[in-house]
């Protein structure tokens, strides 16, 4: 079995602060805890981490006392060395001995404290870490699994539904449609953050639960024919636990949620298209309403200034040309008014033609909406949760049985 503690000889090196678990990887473990805990557990994969970073912090103080000891210890032996060389009086001898007598009887309680609480460690991380992080990859496969059911009921309902399409609010409530398609965007964007978050915190969990168990380990690289063997923890015989840890998160590298990712992305594209074109549509009919309103007005006017005209010219019984004469320029009034009305009739057209082509634009975003945006990212995800699942059932529960000869 391999030991947390570093080596005891006289050699030993600076122990690695890395293998002490961080307040970072006991916030994200406490995110895990496995409620369907079989018979017999007493305790959860986030207590049972607390404990492990509580007896390494002894471990880490058990060791850096044990080095100061022997640096003391080497340099008494130096003196005594000395002492003997110079031939030193026997009391100065005497003292000298029996002060590296006490240092070994404190080096050797620190050793066997080092070994118990290394002994402890390992009973920790073989009997309680290992059936707790199995349990919760069990789990997690359950809910992966329970899950690509969900997914699949969501893709089929939506290939199946009749509306599949977003209806176009052009009408009266046009503000409130502008408002809905910009929560349902920002709530798509929330989504796909939310979905990479959670993601990326599971890969950092096993990235650093691994990272962990790696540095308790005594690995020196095999260099082979082909370059440097890669780490394999069932080929140094350590515990399973690191066999299990280092199987969840080359499962967990293999995992891309990019699909995913794409899919949401487009299709708050295709909303945040169909806000700008009904936000479009909105001013078009505003000006063209504008331009309407102005029509009418002058239509009145160039009405109301016939019927005067006719009226003048029925109280005054002249003839045409002494209308013309005696109303001095009123017709050219009135030529001025049909030039103007015949000008704002073609721009009222065209602004009636420009917001009809935005409508068109809006039903044509609105309608291609959810056939492309939902619908991928249902399939997406299912094809994603589906992954995730034969990902995780290829990590390595059992230890593989040796074979008798």
């Amino acid at each position: 079995m391999y030991r947390v503690a570093p080596s005891t000889v006289s050699s030993r090196s600076q122990p690695q602060p890395s293998i002490r678990l961080t307040s970072r990887i006991l916030k994200i473990a406490k995110s895990y805890n496995v409620q369907d805990v079989p018979e017999g557990f007493t305790a959860n994969l986030s207590s049972t981490l607390e404990k492990l970073y509580a007896w390494e912090k002894k471990l880490y103080k058990e060791v850096k006392d044990e080095e100061k000891l022997r640096v003391i210890y080497e340099e008494k032996c130096k003196t005594l060395r000395k002492l003997d060389s110079l031939g030193a009086e026997s009391s100065k001898i005497d003292a000298t001995r029996a002060a590296i007598r006490k240092l070994l009887t404190k080096l050797d309680v620190c050793i066997r404290s080092v070994d118990s609480i290394s002994s402890r460690i390992h009973k920790l991380r073989d009997e309680e870490l290992q059936p707790q992080l199995t349990q919760l990859i069990h789990g997690l496969i359950r809910m992966w699994r329970s899950m690509l059911k969900c997914h699949q009921k969501q893709f089929q309902a939506i290939m199946e539904s009749k509306v599949r399409s977003l209806r176009a609010n052009t009408g009266l409530q046009r503000d409130s449609g502008l408002k809905a398609i910009l929560d349902l965007e920002m709530e798509l964007r929330e989504w796909c953050i939310s979905f990479n978050d959670w993601v990326n915190t599971q890969k950092l969990y096993v990235e650093s639960l691994n990272g962990w168990l790696s540095r308790c380990l005594h690995y020196e690289p095999e260099s082979t024919e082909d370059g440097v063997a890669p780490f394999s923890p069932s080929r140094v015989g350590a515990p399973h636990v690191f066999v299990i840890c280092k199987d969840w998160q080359e499962a967990m590298e293999r995992i891309s949620g990019d699909s995913v990712t794409n899919a949401m992305e487009g299709f708050a594209a295709s909303l945040h298209e169909l806000w700008e074109r009904q936000d479009e549509e909105q001013r078009q009919r505003v000006k063209a309403e504008y331009v309407s309103h102005d029509f009418e007005k002058r239509l009145n006017d160039l009405r109301v200034e016939r019927a005067r005209a006719r009226m003048r010219n029925e109280d005054g019984g002249a003839s045409e040309r002494s209308v013309v004469l005696s109303e001095s320029g009123r017709v050219s009034a009135l030529d001025d008014l049909k030039v103007d009305l015949d000008s704002m009739r073609k721009k009222l057209e065209e602004e009636r033609a420009r917001h009809k082509e935005t409508i068109k634009l809006v039903n044509n975003a609105a309608s291609s909406s959810l056939q492309s945006g939902l619908v991928p990212i249902f399939e997406a995800l299912g094809n994603f949760t589906s992954q995730v699942v034969k990902a995780h059932e290829h990590v390595r529960f059992q230890q593989p049985q040796s074979s008798s000869s």
